[in-house]
C-alpha cells in the first residue's frame, strides 16, 4: 500500500534533484512510498519544475 512521504524524505529527494541526480530522487521516492515508476517520475518532475520556478522568481541579490 502506498504511503505519504515524510518531510525528511521529501527533503532528501529535493537535495538529490538539486544535485542533478534524478535517478536517486526517483529511487528514494519509490522506496519511501512503494509507488510505481510513473508516480515517481511525475513527482520528481513536478518538484524540479517547482524548484526551477522559485529560482526564476527570486531577484538576484546585489552587493551594495
Amino acid at each position: 500500500m502506498k504511503r505519504q512521504l515524510k518531510p525528511e524524505e521529501h527533503e532528501e529527494i529535493a537535495s538529490a534533484i538539486a544535485a542533478g541526480d534524478t535517478i536517486k530522487a526517483k529511487s528514494i521516492y519509490l522506496s519511501a512510498t512503494e509507488g510505481n515508476l510513473t508516480e515517481a517520475q511525475n513527482y520528481v518532475k513536478n518538484l524540479a519544475l517547482e524548484a526551477q520556478s522559485l529560482q526564476t522568481q527570486t531577484p538576484p541579490q546585489q552587493d551594495r
